[in-house]
């Protein structure tokens, strides 16, 4: 089926799975199409497919599309103007000096709707960051791990994510790369959950905040292999697969998806797919799988 694909996210009740939000070909009325481990896909782009604008979200969440249906340069998934619109776009500049909120909306759900700090274990990293939902922005990170050791309202959570960022050095994004290159590798969970605890004490004893959690009153570790399907298991590096001028096609079987990330086998060999990079793009999508040119040499494992 020809789609226009809007949307990639993870949905956590009833069950924790991955969807896609599209528009048929010649139809004004969004659909859902889950990924399933263990089903087949192929998923396919011409050459030189334009991007376009998916519009914005208000603060009800509800869809507005791009009044213009703008096209869009390849790593932007709106124009400006539904950009300046979408309700949390004030988030994506804020760091806790001082509120600018996009709407009065957006302020009040920041000054009432409590948000956590967190620390998360991505891709052999260590990244701090915050949310209102950290299990599922640990989902839809495609963390290895996670732990919540704040919670507040206002400004205070941006805030102290910036303070411990700059104080510890951590990232507050990781590179699509970089995950790529730790799947098919295993985890050593005790590893991790030393890692993390040693900076949770840390930052209990070198920083004041109101909103820390007390150490005795914090959440065990959460381990997240649970929801990427059989990524967890793999071990060979996964081949990535862009989107070129000469456009896109990645078939197989779905091993799972891990954070972004569509890792799928065709005949003995893994391939991984950005799935945000199909935001705003026409593609077909269909539930079978067709054999695909694909070689592992030396510098797939390295």
């Amino acid at each position: 089926m020809r789609v226009f694909i809007i949307h990639f996210g993870w949905k956590l009740k009833p069950k924790t799975v991955p969807y896609l939000v599209y528009l048929p070909e010649d139809s004004t009325k969004e659909e859902v199409y889950v990924l399933k481990p263990g089903a087949n896909i192929t998923i396919k782009i011409v050459p030189n497919e334009s991007k376009y604008c998916i519009g914005f979200n208000n603060y009800e969440d509800a869809r507005f599309s791009c009044p213009t249906a703008e096209k869009i340069p390849m790593n932007r998934s709106q124009c400006q103007s539904c950009s300046l619109n979408e309700f949390f776009f004030c988030r994506a500049l804020c760091q806790g000096d001082f509120c600018q909120p996009s709407s009065e909306e957006a302020k009040e759900y920041c000054w009432k709707k409590n948000a956590y700090v967190y620390l998360t274990y991505i891709a052999g990293k260590i990244k701090v960051g915050s949310s209102t939902s950290p299990h599922r922005r640990w989902i839809g990170q495609g963390s290895d791990a996670g732990i919540s050791i704040a919670k507040g309202v206002g400004l205070a959570p941006r805030a102290l994510e910036h303070q411990i960022g700059t104080k510890y050095s951590l990232p507050l994004g990781i590179r699509l790369t970089q995950k790529v290159k730790l799947l098919g590798k295993s985890i050593d969970k005790k590893t991790i959950e030393k890692e993390i605890m040693l900076l949770v004490d840390e930052i209990q004893k070198s920083m004041k905040s109101e909103i820390l959690i007390p150490r005795d009153k914090l959440e065990p570790i959460t381990f997240l292999d649970e929801f990427y399907g059989n990524i967890p298991t793999i071990t060979a590096r996964p081949i990535l697969k862009k989107l070129e001028s000469t456009g896109l096609e990645i078939s197989g079987e779905i091993i799972g998806i891990k954070g972004t990330i569509l890792v799928v086998k065709n005949v003995g060999t893994y391939f991984a797919l950005n799935l945000s990079s199909l935001i705003g793009l026409n593609a077909t999508i269909t539930d079978d799988a067709q054999e695909m040119k694909g070689q592992k040499s030396l510098f797939d494992f390295v």
